[in-house]
Parts: C-alpha cells; sequence; structure tokens
C-alpha cells in the first residue's frame, strides 16, 4: 500500500498544505481558504497528486477550534487518514531537524514529513451528538467568562449610567446562559449515550452538571470503548514532568501543562471540593500532604487522580462507590481466608 503523506498549517483564514511520500522530498506545495469550498479543492487537489497512491494520511495541528471544520470534512473522505496533533510534537521535531525558520509553508513541509516519520495516530471520529455537545459546552464557558469580565468591571464603575449598562450586560449573558444550560440538558436527554455517561460522572462526589458536560466535551477518544487513563492525564496536561541530570540539575517536578487546558481547568473546582467531601480524595490529600508535599502539589494530585477516577467509572459502566476500596479489600481478605482454611482442612 502506497501513502501519500500531507501536513496542514491552520490558520484563520488559509490552510497552508505541504505533500511527500518519505518525509525527506516535499512533492508540492499550495495555499487554499480555510472554508467549504476551500476544503473542496484541498481534496481534489491531493487526489489529483496522489494517483499512485491508494491512501492520503493527513498531520493537522490541534490550534484551537480552527482545525476542526477541515478534519472532520477529510474524516468523511474515503481514503483519507486524519491525524490531530499536539502542537508541542511537531515543535520538538523541528528541533531535531535544527530548522531555524518558521512560517505558514515551513510548518506545512514540516508537518509532512513528521507525518511520513512518525506515522502519527489516526483520530477517532467524532459523532454529531458530541460536536453539538462540544458547541455548546464552549459557548457556554465563553459566556460565563464573559460575565466575570464585567461582574468585576462593575466594581470600578463610577458613573451610573455607565454601570446601568454593564448591569444590563450581565443580565443579558445571565438569561444566555440559563437558555444555553437548558438547551444541553434537552441534547443530553435525547442522546442515551451522553445521558449515561453524564450521569456516571456525576455519581462522582465533587462533579456536578457542568464539569461533566466539559469532561464529555474535551476527553480525548471518549467516544471508544476503552478509554487510556494515562493517555488522558497526558491529554490533559496534568501528568508530571521531571528535570533532573546527574548530581547538579535538580529541579522541581512540574506538570507538563502541554496538553488540553481546559480539560484540565474542569477538575480545579471539583478538587478543591472533593478535598472536603469526597472520602477516598480527602484521605489521599491528607496522605500527601502528612508527607510533607505541598498543598498545591496534593491539589493537582487530587486533579489527577478525580480524572483517572472519571476514565474508570466510564469504562466500568458503574457508578463511583466511595466505599469501593474498603469493599475489595474485605472481598480479597475473604478469599485469602477460605484459600487458607481450604489448605488446612486438606
Amino acid at each position: 500500500m502506497t501513502i501519500i503523506y500531507s501536513g496542514i498549517d491552520v490558520s484563520k483564514d488559509k490552510l497552508d498544505v505541504a505533500l511527500t511520500f518519505d518525509g525527506n522530498k516535499i512533492l508540492s506545495t499550495a495555499t487554499f481558504q480555510n472554508s467549504i469550498l476551500g476544503f473542496q479543492k484541498l481534496s481534489a487537489w491531493v487526489e489529483k497528486h496522489s494517483k499512485i497512491a491508494t491512501t492520503a494520511h493527513f498531520c493537522i495541528e490541534a490550534t484551537g477550534i480552527y482545525h476542526e471544520e477541515i478534519a472532520e470534512f477529510l474524516c468523511d473522505k474515503e481514503n483519507f487518514i486524519v491525524s490531530v496533533v499536539n502542537p508541542f510534537q511537531p515543535k520538538s521535531f523541528a528541533q531535531s531537524r535544527l530548522l531555524r525558520t518558521k512560517n505558514d509553508k515551513v510548518d506545512a513541509n514540516l508537518l509532512a514529513s513528521y507525518c511520513a516519520i512518525s506515522k502519527p495516530k489516526e483520530m477517532v471520529k467524532t459523532s454529531e451528538e458530541l460536536k453539538t455537545l462540544r458547541k455548546l459546552v464552549r459557548t457556554l464557558n465563553y459566556q460565563i467568562v464573559e460575565r466575570s469580565k464585567y461582574k468585576t468591571k462593575l466594581h470600578s464603575v463610577k458613573d451610573d449610567y455607565a454601570a446601568h449598562v454593564v448591569n444590563a450586560t450581565i443580565i443579558f449573558f445571565t438569561d444566555s446562559i440559563a437558555n444555553i444550560e437548558e438547551k444541553i440538558k434537552c441534547h443530553i436527554r435525547e442522546c442515551s449515550e451522553l445521558k449515561r455517561k453524564t450521569d456516571l460522572l456525576k455519581s462522582i462526589i465533587s462533579i456536578g452538571d457542568r464539569t461533566a458536560w466539559q469532561i464529555m466535551a474535551e476527553m480525548k477518544d471518549i467516544e471508544t470503548d476503552k478509554i487510556n487513563a494515562k493517555s488522558q492525564v497526558a491529554h490533559s496536561g496534568l501528568a508530571p514532568k521531571e528535570y533532573q541530570s546527574g548530581s547538579s540539575v535538580n529541579g522541581k517536578p512540574r506538570i507538563c501543562r502541554t496538553g488540553n487546558k481546559k480539560l484540565r481547568e474542569a477538575f480545579y473546582m471539583p478538587a478543591m471540593t472533593a478535598m472536603r467531601y469526597n472520602k477516598p480524595m480527602k484521605e489521599f490529600y491528607e496522605r500527601l500532604v502528612s508527607k510533607g508535599k505541598p498543598k498545591k502539589v496534593a491539589l493537582i494530585a487530587v486533579m489527577r487522580k478525580l480524572l483517572v477516577t472519571a476514565v474508570g467509572v466510564l469504562n466500568n459502566g458503574v457508578p463511583f462507590d466511595e466505599n469501593w476500596l474498603e469493599k475489595r479489600k474485605e472481598i480479597k481478605n475473604q478469599e485469602q481466608n477460605f484459600h487458607k482454611n481450604f489448605a488446612l482442612a486438606s
């Protein structure tokens, strides 16, 4: 099977595209509009240049929301493979090649070479139900942030008319937020799988509606049969990163942050609540602090444990049980006693 590899550098208005077969020599480059018409021209252009290839593999950086439409468009095409990668990956690849120039064309060439050599994992196609939920949740979060800005601004406004305008804007955002929340609830009620997963997430003490919605919208590969917990921790940027070498370099471990910021932020307030009301999380936090861990480090560890717990309930399809660990230990002790008594009897 012959594969042609394509790198697409995405910006707000345009797409810079490069093609290669081996990752070393660039076959051709072109620029298209970041629009449906541009997507169609791009698809036809790639098919024209890949007559001897049976498959085209596209590599796109995750750049906010701009990459999503082109990635979904190409996913629907036959014999097209699409990979959406963390921008840190091609950046590290560029450093390994000692590239000193950065522009849109160079980035497209780099992505094509990275795709041919590294062969990144194919993205999982997103269902229409999840796409709708993601758009609604991101709109909701945007309006919540904007309302917070105006609430903060209200404290510094001295003029009565200006205060009236700011108040009216706050009321507008409040009404809009309520409407979007109702739309999200209706959408989830109509989609049985989304409702099942949302209920599972909400069974975890400290995770409410908004957090469950954001986890559903931002978690990677959430529609697969088995979600990889380690991959989700890395995707959220909560994976620990060490910086040590020999005896002279001994930096403090930190979280890597090279992941989905929205997913990482979704666990901050639930972690704060879990440290008080979620029994396993509270015990976990207190154990870390008693061992001398700084409180902030312990908080991040709780965030990471909450994410792993969320993956666990989704994979198992079983609601969260705060006494699960004690029950498991009790069952294990019963099994050990049974085997011990059986050995004595025999």
